[in-house]
């Protein structure tokens, strides 16, 4: 099953960012989209978790109070909450 655009742009905004704009660009989008896929695929939440580290290094998920594995955690329900509507 592959989810379109539109789909993935709800599911980052629901699990990562709401303010998330459109105008990001194309190129962005489609970055987002590859990442959100990957977690969404995983075969565990740790596999989803190696997708998204990159976005930040500990010290910001620190700083932000968020983790790798809870982002992909977050990606993975808001996915599976979209594919049911």
């Amino acid at each position: 099953m592959e989810l379109t655009l539109e789909q993935i742009k709800a599911i980052y905004r629901e699990a990562i960012d709401p303010l998330a704009k459109d105008t990001e660009g194309r190129e962005w989008w489609e970055s987002v989209s590859a990442n959100v896929t990957a977690v969404v695929k995983a075969d565990s939440v740790a596999e989803a978790a190696s997708f998204i580290a990159w976005w930040h290094s500990d010290w910001e998920w620190t700083q932000i109070g968020d983790s790798a594995v809870q982002a992909a955690e977050r990606l993975r329900l808001a996915a599976r909450a979209e594919l049911v509507n």
